[in-house]
């Protein structure tokens, strides 16, 4: 992504840091990271979820894509601060309400 993409990526996660206590460490080494970003617009925005990016260290293959952000700007704008946090909670496991299984059939 762009330095602006980064910026914002960076700055937004911290309200993550901040209120769950995990911490998030950029590396310079992308294969042997967890989580590898891009930021392809016609792809969208997905994120593997929780323990899934286990299964792609040491590849090169991206485990989020936040293709809903602008490539200029450093500020997120409300959209963009919903998409990465959304994206990043899945990240860590966290799914949709009606992916539940403790949900039985009922939305």
């Amino acid at each position: 992504g762009t330095p602006d993409q980064r910026t914002k990526v960076e700055t937004t996660i911290k309200e993550w840091e901040r209120y769950s206590h995990v911490s998030f460490i950029r590396i310079a080494d992308t294969a042997a990271a967890t989580m590898r970003i891009s930021f392809v617009p016609a792809d969208g925005n997905w994120s593997r979820i929780g323990g899934q990016h286990e299964a792609f260290v040491g590849g090169d293959e991206q485990t989020m894509n936040l293709g809903g952000l602008k490539p200029e700007g450093a500020s997120a704008d409300d959209y963009e601060r919903h998409v990465i946090l959304h994206e990043f909670g899945h990240s860590l496991g966290l799914l949709h309400e009606h992916q539940s299984p403790a949900r039985e059939g009922v939305i």
